[in-house]
């Protein structure tokens, strides 16, 4: 539904789309995978908070564990004794280029990367925290290395600095959410006005933007305890996403908003612990609620300057500017030429420009929070089998 009202010399453009409209009016696939499925009644979009990235770690000081590394790195003083070695983390590579990387020194356990991605040609849409835990471990045991385990308040080790409970101790997580803005040119709209919006994440921290133009936005980056992104899915889909998934992201016009809770803010919190994130607690969409509100803002304002041909928006920018463009020395035919194409824009360069009188849109975009698709689990698993 679209509405639009005069108010104040302006026009205020209000759109609601439910974004399950898109999915039962988008393009149905050949795939009989999907044939099957675009029939089905709508359902009601829930807010769908995954994870996209798994870093833990776990100690066991009994020791004895496999070594997993993908060599050392040492530093030697002058007489030849060795100062420091460290282990390099061995990186695990699956289909799709998708790789996580691991490390074990005989006592200490080590995961880190996108665990929900490993072994899919796409992330568009991925795992809870738990289901990201699951797949981790299935991957150490793969390895010969112990499961992740939940942290135990009853059994304790001494660490190198403090006394340390035994279990896991997750030490990254991003938190995702997708959003329906309309279109691509929507979407472009949102991501260049809040490009300008400072946001204040959990506990009042408030960070400001740093944009990277039609791509995204990002606030609060190179901070130790959490950063926020916004940017447009379609633009970074890569090779291995099938074409029918391409066109859907597009035309729901997709914005990716992830939450990096860093090591800092997790122990601060108490995240890092397993527990805090077993199933039915809800906490990826208790803890990603603390950080969007920035996507509330979303009245962005627009003029007939962006409506332009970019050639004919200069001519324009330079009349807004100030200068007398029918008294310049171009010809009378090109200043005739201006002025006929200009006028529709509601601009006539035989006058000053009068800034008080331009006119300025403001259109608002509601971001809807995106379901997974029923046909998005069948289609990457059709994909996956036939690659095997």
């Amino acid at each position: 539904m679209i509405s639009a009202v005069v108010q104040n010399s302006e026009l205020l453009v209000t759109t609601n789309i439910d974004a399950c409209q898109l999915f039962s009016a988008f393009p149905a696939s050949k795939k009989s995978w999907n044939s099957e499925r675009t029939n089905k009644p709508a359902k009601k979009p829930q807010i769908t908070v995954f994870c996209d990235w798994f870093s833990a770690y776990q100690i066991y000081p009994e020791g004895g564990l496999p070594v997993v590394n993908n060599g050392c790195v040492l530093s030697v003083d002058n007489d030849g004794e060795i100062e420091w070695t460290t282990q390099r983390k061995i990186e695990h590579v699956e289909s799709y280029d998708t790789k996580v990387r691991i490390l074990c020194d005989g006592f200490r356990v080590l995961l880190d990367g996108n665990i929900s991605r490993l072994g899919r040609p796409d992330n568009v849409f991925g795992l809870t925290v738990w289901q990201c835990l699951e797949k981790a471990n299935e991957l150490l045991r793969s390895f010969g290395l112990p499961a992740f385990s939940q942290i135990d308040d009853n059994a304790f080790f001494q660490g190198k600095d403090s006394v340390m409970r035994t279990g896991c101790q997750i030490t990254r997580l991003d938190l995702t959410c997708n959003y329906f803005s309309g279109n691509q040119e929507r979407a472009g709209r949102v991501v260049n006005f809040l490009s300008g919006q400072a946001i204040h994440g959990a506990h009042g921290s408030r960070a400001v933007p740093k944009p990277y133009g039609i791509a995204g936005i990002s606030w609060n980056e190179g901070s130790k305890f959490w950063y926020a992104k916004l940017y447009n899915k379609f633009l970074e889909m890569g090779k291995h996403a099938t074409d029918h998934l391409s066109d859907w992201v597009k035309e729901v016009g997709l914005l990716r908003h992830e939450i990096s809770l860093k090591s800092r803010y997790l122990k601060k919190y108490e995240l890092q612990d397993l527990r805090k994130w077993l199933p039915g607690a809800n906490m990826e969409n208790i803890i990603y609620g603390k950080f969007n509100d920035v996507l509330t803002r979303n009245t962005v304002q627009q003029n007939h300057f962006e409506d332009m041909p970019e050639n004919l928006r200069g001519v324009a920018m330079r009349w807004r500017d100030g200068e007398n463009l029918w008294l310049c020395t171009k010809s009378r035919w090109t200043k005739n030429r201006w002025r006929k194409e200009l006028l529709p824009y509601g601009i006539d360069i035989k006058l000053p420009c009068d800034v008080t009188r331009l006119s300025t849109r403001l259109e608002v975009i509601s971001l809807s929070p995106l379901a997974v698709p029923d046909w998005y689990w069948a289609m990457q698993e059709t994909q996956v089998q036939q690659a095997a």
